[in-house]
C-alpha cells in the first residue's frame, strides 16, 4: 500500500471526555476513511503503527484506542 502524504488528513480533539472501559484514563478513538486499499492485513499494520504513536506521544496505552475502519469503493 502507498500512502501519498497530500490525500492524508488528521484531526486531533484533545481534552474531550471520553470512558473507555469503563475509566477515565487516557483512551483515543478513531475512524480512517479510505479510498481502496484496505483489507484485513493493511488494517493490522496500521492498527500496530498507530498505537505505537498514541502510546510514545500521547500516553495512551495499546489497549485503550478502538479504530474504525471504513473502505470507500472507488467510483469512476
Amino acid at each position: 500500500m502507498v500512502v501519498l502524504p497530500q490525500y492524508v488528513m488528521v484531526v486531533l480533539k484533545g481534552s474531550v471526555p471520553m470512558a473507555f472501559g469503563g475509566t477515565q484514563e487516557p483512551a483515543a478513538y478513531g475512524e480512517l476513511v479510505s479510498i481502496g486499499g484496505l483489507n484485513l492485513d493493511v488494517n493490522k499494520k496500521l492498527s500496530a503503527a498507530i498505537a505505537s504513536i498514541l502510546e510514545s506521544k500521547l500516553s495512551v496505552p495499546k489497549s485503550r484506542f478502538y479504530l474504525k475502519f471504513y473502505d470507500s469503493k472507488v467510483h469512476e
